[in-house]
């Protein structure tokens, strides 16, 4: 007999045995009592004795009225007397015995993961969980397969070698579904993290990025005096819009000349209003929200060249005031190895123009750390806070003053 949502008498005798299952001491004897408003009408009722006195019958339950009930045929609590024999009625296998049954499968299809350390760590603690009639990552023991993708995913992002791969084309050489890990990105990016403390990123989409794993292979699209000479490009500046790169060109490329200060924008419009709008001699990058790891590289690459040009040069970001806005600066200033300024990340622009703040995910940590993205992320932490999107904003030239900040 299926379990089933409804307060069906299966309901409740599946209850009875959830709870014998439970890895919990018990002192008293396992009952369920009866609420008949859940019931039903008058036919549900029947059918709700029916099942429960054939329960009875086989030995599983042990049926309790009280004095009132003696009159109105209605039962005060069911009790839990034989599990084997309720488990037969049930037509159920003891939550050990599919544990058991799903340990070998497991083991089965998947020993070369299980000679991980630590994938066979997660594989005994879905065992043990299942075992007690748990939950493992929101998977119950009926979930195997799903569990075996999950770790054939984050397994495969974990040996994961060379350059970015696109999510579809992982997914389909991976497990042979090009759309499964879309599904189970948040599972996948819960192991990662316990995999690698260290992986920056608070949103399951950010952590892949920062594995390798990436939405597209977009260009880095940059805006100044760059300089590449190879076999197939011949690059001297940007002229007065931007260019997009491919991730490998951009590592071979260099700046013809210092500059004034160096930009990183966010979000593409903002960053192409920027390139098209504001003159003068800099450099300016385009994140495109959450750096994918071989662009990130990239942008590194140019910005140190820029630092070893002219070892003052300020490094400036321009995102949307909220949690993800600033785990993107300090994910680019951890990259970069130096302070990274804000730019047009005010408080009194959110508080002039902004709307309440969505998510806090990550503010904590951030809070911690120095300078202007330290002291944004505390005040976001606050009752006052609000986001701003950047496009809200018109691009203007950050204010260069090296011993002075650009925002209080």
């Amino acid at each position: 007999m299926p379990r089933n949502s409804q307060h069906t008498a299966e309901t409740l005798l599946h209850r009875l045995l959830d709870r014998f299952e439970a890895p919990l001491a018990r002192t008293r004897d396992i009952t369920q009592t009866i609420d008949y408003t859940l019931v039903g009408g008058p036919a549900a009722q029947d059918e709700f004795h029916r099942v429960l006195r054939d329960a009875e019958r086989a030995g599983g339950v042990a049926l309790e009225q009280d004095r009132l009930g003696r009159f109105t045929g209605e039962l005060a609590r069911v009790r839990l007397v034989d599990p084997e024999k309720l488990y037969r009625f049930l037509v159920r296998a003891p939550a050990g015995v599919t544990a058991e049954t799903a340990h070998q499968t497991i083991l089965a299809a998947i020993p070369e993961i299980l000679a991980d350390p630590f994938f066979r760590d997660i594989e005994e603690e879905a065992i043990a969980a299942w075992r007690g009639n748990k939950s493992f990552l929101g998977l119950s023991v009926g979930d195997v397969d799903m569990f075996l993708t999950i770790l054939r995913l984050t397994y495969g992002v974990t040996n994961l070698a060379g350059r970015d791969i696109d999510h579809r084309t992982f997914s389909r050489r991976t497990v042979k579904d090009s759309k499964v890990l879309e599904r189970m990105e948040g599972r996948v990016a819960q192991l990662l993290r316990r995999w690698d403390p260290k992986l920056v990123g608070e949103e399951p989409r950010e952590v892949l990025e920062a594995s390798g794993i990436v939405r597209r292979a977009h260009l880095l699209q940059v805006r100044g005096p760059l300089q590449l000479s190879s076999d197939t490009l011949n690059i001297h500046g940007t002229g007065d819009v931007f260019i997009g790169l491919p991730w490998q060109a951009a590592k071979q490329a260099a700046l013809a000349h210092a500059v004034d200060y160096v930009i990183t924008i966010e979000n593409p419009t903002s960053f192409w209003r920027y390139s098209t709008e504001i003159d003068g001699n800099y450099l300016a990058l385009l994140t495109d929200g959450f750096p994918a790891r071989d662009v990130l590289s990239s942008m590194v690459h140019l910005v140190r060249h820029v630092l070893l040009l002219a070892p003052k040069t300020p490094v400036y970001h321009w995102g949307d005031i909220d949690a993800g806005g600033l785990r993107i600066a300090a994910h680019l200033e951890d990259a970069i190895g130096i302070q990274v300024r804000l730019h047009q990340m005010e408080p009194k622009l959110a508080l002039a123009l902004g709307s309440p703040l969505r998510s806090q995910k990550g503010l904590e940590r951030l809070a911690m750390r120095s300078g202007e993205i330290g002291r944004l992320a505390r005040w976001l932490c606050t009752e006052a806070a609000r986001m701003l999107e950047q496009e809200e904003l018109d691009p203007t030239v950050p204010v260069i003053a090296p011993n002075e900040s650009t925002w209080s």
